[in-house]
């Protein structure tokens, strides 16, 4: 009984901390980013009080909301309108305005994935992740090197994110599961 409620606990803080990050894996991927967009400057640690007000605030916004970022210790939360900026700060959180929210950064990864598997072959699984920030209104490819210039070049063209900008950079490799060793 014990080793299962331990087992539960060990399932919670992995999905816990899956929530944190603001980086995506491979298409396969069923939810192309994770329910809350929160990073942290590697020298910043993510203080669980800051942790839970991103949570809440993520919540009160809703669409509103963009991306949260923990800097100088303290959070920082990307909005799309005035009026949430004000509640941002209400809330004791530094406001930035943001060009997209999460969901329509969320929706433009979607279509970046549709665009991929449509292309088949090599490009299918040319793309190892996809690295969305509110702050800029970007999405950042990490692309196979033998793919980059022409998956570059179609999603452009394509038009295939609107206005959301996209960048490129070179991928060491699909992504892996941690060694559990």
């Amino acid at each position: 009984m014990a080793r299962t409620a331990l087992g539960g606990v060990a399932l919670a803080a992995v999905l816990l901390l899956s929530a944190c990050g603001s980086e995506t894996g491979s298409p396969t991927s069923s939810s192309p980013t994770p329910p809350a967009t929160l990073s942290a400057t590697p020298t910043e640690s993510q203080d669980p009080d800051l942790l839970q007000l991103n949570e809440s605030l993520k919540e009160t916004l809703g669409d509103n909301y963009s991306e949260g970022w923990i800097e100088g210790n303290k959070l920082h939360v990307a909005v799309i309108d005035q009026a949430s900026a004000a509640t941002v700060t209400e809330a004791g959180a530094v406001a930035h305005l943001a060009k997209h929210s999460a969901a329509e950064i969320e929706a433009a990864i979607g279509k970046v994935m549709s665009w991929q598997r449509e292309q088949g072959g090599d490009v299918a699984t040319a793309i190892h992740r996809y690295l969305p920030s509110g702050r800029d209104g970007s999405i950042t490819l990490a692309v196979d090197s033998a793919q980059l210039a022409g998956i570059e070049k179609g999603l452009k063209e394509g038009k295939v994110t609107g206005d959301i900008e996209l960048k490129f950079v070179e991928s060491d490799g699909p992504a892996t599961p941690a060694s559990s060793g």
